[in-house]
């Protein structure tokens, strides 16, 4: 009886210290000033979304992240260049740094619906417009399909 008492504690503090760890946050999303940002990061911002106030930026292994005032979020990669732009729900993001062939096949096809995300994708775009629709396109613009996923 005493042996199962003994490694009980012992047992107890294992059981913890997996627990601990397991729980623990592995991302590494660390919160940091606005001047941290790459050049190229805050330039986009300015230009694209004058009238808006980066209020959190974070950085992680991959990149930037940033919050606007008015809720939009922008990742951007280690060299500062954006990788998705996401406008809070019913809103629009601006035009202007992607394909203009992309605003062309919205306005022609889709009622002019404006854009409340987009994505770089290797092969080209990933669009969501506000009404919920999804379409792929290519690097240059080019309407490739409907994302169905």
């Amino acid at each position: 009886m005493k042996k199962i008492f003994g490694f009980l504690p012992l047992l107890l503090i294992s059981v913890m210290c997996i627990a601990v760890t397991a729980c623990s946050d592995d991302d590494d999303d660390a919160v940091i000033g606005k001047n941290e940002l790459p050049a190229a990061a805050t330039s986009f911002v300015s230009t694209y979304f004058p009238s808006q106030e980066i209020n959190v930026s974070q950085k992680d292994n991959d990149g930037y992240e940033v919050m606007l005032s008015d809720g939009t979020m922008i990742d951007f990669n280690l060299s500062g260049e954006w990788v998705d732009v996401d406008a809070p729900v019913g809103k629009t993001i601006p035009s202007g740094f992607y394909p203009a062939a992309i605003d062309s096949y919205i306005a022609a096809n889709m009622n002019g619906t404006g854009i409340n995300e987009i994505s770089k994708e290797p092969v080209g775009y990933d669009v969501e417009l506000v009404s919920g629709v999804e379409l792929i396109f290519d690097t240059d613009g080019g309407f490739i399909g409907y994302d169905r996923d």
